[in-house]
């Protein structure tokens, strides 16, 4: 069975993509693809925790572990199973270091894996520029009761690519799917075939919320006639479609995003957008990772 891991990262999808799966669980399903309920994801992290300790599972353990995630029926008809949590690889208070963005990452998808010792395993991550994903997750963080991030963070040291290598040297059997957030809105039909595995041009209900929500109401109801006449029949073809609508009809207020932490100015964000687009540039180029852009 194929075996997908959405992994996040936080701050990125708000929880869109399982939300429009969920919404396509039957659909979904009759290709063979299970999108099991969130409700059923606790015995999934207890086996991954003890997996984390070096615990691994055996091949009952693991079926054990497929009926407890899916119902009979799923399990009967599922080829591909799709599991989506941005804590996967951390919570928030222990998302970042001054040193590393996930510093458990490798351990944990490691354990992750080890739960399906016979599945083909795919991770799948979004990427976020961190002079807005950083305000966004300390601001996570103060909303929990934790501790923000700390006066004087060093953004400038962390990059994504040090956590991709990471999970590649921890899971290199595995797939590894990536994307930029802020390109998320053109993409997101590319997404989220990407992580569901669905057929190329097959629209999901509710695939269009993310860039809709983005534009203004004459924007969105222009981009939902557009999809239903021409039915786009591939990826780039959504893509190319919904960058038209997006440059035309975007809300500038809505694409903006706020940033709030002690002593950052326009500089420092000009400075850490600029090392960004160079990490992406290099994770582009690691073996073994597949790269979405627009």
């Amino acid at each position: 069975m194929q075996i997908v891991y959405h992994l996040g990262a936080h701050c990125t999808d708000e929880g869109g993509l399982l939300r429009v799966l969920l919404r396509n669980r039957a659909a979904l399903l009759a290709q063979g693809i299970a999108v099991p309920d969130p409700d059923r994801y606790p015995a999934l992290l207890r086996a991954a925790a003890a997996a984390f300790a070096g615990r691994l599972p055996d091949e009952s353990q693991s079926e054990a572990l497929l009926e407890t995630l899916l119902p009979a029926d799923e399990d009967d008809a599922a080829t591909r199973l799709v599991l989506s949590f941005e804590g996967f690889l951390a919570f928030p208070r222990d998302a970042v270091t001054q040193a590393q963005l996930y510093p458990a990452a490798g351990a944990r998808a490691r354990g992750l894996a080890a739960l399906f010792p016979q599945g083909d395993i795919a991770f799948h991550l979004a990427l976020r520029n961190p002079a807005t994903w950083l305000p966004a997750l300390s601001a996570r963080r103060r909303s929990k009761g934790q501790d923000p991030l700390p006066d004087g963070f060093d953004a400038g040291a962390l990059r994504w690519s040090e956590l991709v290598g990471r999970l590649r040297t921890a899971c290199p059997d595995a797939s590894l799917t990536v994307w930029c957030d802020e390109d998320a809105p053109v993409l997101w039909p590319a997404i989220l075939r990407a992580v569901a595995g669905h057929a190329e041009g097959e629209a999901l209900e509710g695939a269009l919320a993310l860039p809709s929500g983005l534009m203004t109401d004459e924007g969105a109801r222009r981009l939902t006639a557009w999809a239903t006449d021409a039915r786009p029949a591939t990826d780039a073809a959504w893509t190319e479609g919904i960058a038209a609508f997006l440059s035309q009809f975007a809300v500038p207020e809505r694409m903006d995003t706020a940033i709030d932490l002690p002593g950052w100015t326009d500089e420092t964000v000009a400075r850490l957008s600029a090392l960004y687009d160079q990490d992406c540039a290099r994770i582009a180029g690691i073996e073994g990772v597949r790269f979405l852009t627009p």
